[in-house]
């Protein structure tokens, strides 16, 4: 196993040294660095199994070392090397790709070895995700344009149909249903196709998170909602909505199928409310509406893709919008709780962890 140190405290790493070569059964070879100009040229340039780097170097601030090891990719495993007044930092560090942390006072050469062991084995399967989850988006890329192409020119030829007979003959009420359903169908599977692509992405979305403030995302969806939606509606924040740790493209997509919802599924005028409440380290995100609600026993077949509550005929939709938010959800680590009583509305309450 080759290991990279990166420390400047000589007593420090050569307690990590007499660790490592403790470890039984193991062959260790060991390189070390006491600046992070001399860790990061070094990492660039050879070939290791895992690095351990302390947050504080004689070059660097925690919060540089910090900012450093957030924004890279490495090919190797990193274990931040902490003591106990930043192990916060250590930890939120993990939701940047960081694989694990050893505070200094606890470290055995048995402590030491299964640590490595472990972050070497998670960072090759993450390797291994990342690289199904590459195929994924190429695949969903892939599907969408093909379908989409073949949709497309199925819509031409009808269109092309549709004027040359009109130039040609007076068609029948039966004739203009036909060419009105058929360009009804050909949307309908545009949108089946960018929801199942939406749905597959999230699933392939790596765990990457960062401070997002939700009242931002909340006014971005609203804005695209009043240039894309036919229908006049209103939203209402009650309160100022929280900033919490988050993918924002995840949250902008669970925001945009909930209220996109709320407008749908709504025979008035839409009345939307918004307001949040925190309790410990849950914050609860509540969206009021005024729509035409459902049966409160049927909340956990809803989260099941393609499955409709609705009238399609009524409430055309691909049937994916509440999945794609039970995803989004759980790729928080999160919950969601649903109330709602027909033809009064629903309340979709959103529970996010302050601290992911």
């Amino acid at each position: 196993m080759k290991v990279l140190i990166i420390e400047d405290n000589p007593d420090h790493r050569e307690l990590i040294e007499d660790a490592l070569h403790l470890i039984k059964d193991v062959r260790v070879k060991i390189s070390s660095a006491a600046t992070a100009e001399s860790g990061k040229s070094m990492l660039l340039n050879r070939d290791y199994d895992v690095c351990l780097c302390d947050l504080q170097l004689p070059d660097s601030t925690i919060e540089e070392t910090i900012e450093w090891l957030g924004s890279q990719r490495f090919s190797i495993p990193i274990i931040i090397l902490t003591s106990l007044n930043n192990l916060q930092v250590a930890k939120d560090l993990l939701n940047q790709g960081i694989q694990d942390y050893i505070p200094k006072n606890e470290i055995t050469p048995q402590l030491l070895y299964r640590t490595c062991r472990y972050a070497i084995d998670r960072w090759r399967h993450q390797q291994v995700i990342e690289e199904h989850n590459k195929d994924m988006k190429a695949f969903c890329a892939s599907l969408s344009h093909d379908f989409n192409g073949q949709i497309n020119h199925i819509k031409l030829i009808s269109d092309i149909l549709k004027t040359d007979l009109e130039a040609r003959v007076t068609l029948t009420p039966d004739e203009k249903n036909w060419f009105k359903y058929l360009n009804t169908s050909t949307t309908a599977i545009h949108e089946l196709v960018y929801s199942l692509q939406q749905y597959l992405l999230v699933g392939s979305t790596k765990k990457v998170f960062a401070l997002v403030n939700l009242g931002d995302v909340v006014n971005e969806v609203v804005e695209l909602l009043k240039e894309s939606v036919d229908k006049d509606f209103s939203l209402n924040i009650k309160s100022q909505l929280p900033t919490i740790k988050g993918n924002a493209g995840l949250l902008h997509l669970l925001f945009h199928n909930l209220i996109g919802n709320s407008i749908k599924f709504n025979e008035n005028v839409p009345e939307i409310c918004l307001s949040s409440k925190e309790n410990g380290r849950i914050v609860s995100i509540y969206i009021q509406d005024n729509g035409i609600g459902f049966d409160v026993e049927k909340t956990k077949e809803m989260f099941t893709p393609f499955k409709r509550l609705a009238d399609k005929s009524k409430y055309p939709g691909s049937g994916i919008g509440l999945s794609i938010v039970k995803q989004v959800i759980d790729h928080h680590r999160g919950s969601i709780q649903v109330e709602s009583e027909i033809g009064v509305g629903s309340c979709f309450i959103l529970n996010f962890l302050k601290e992911n």
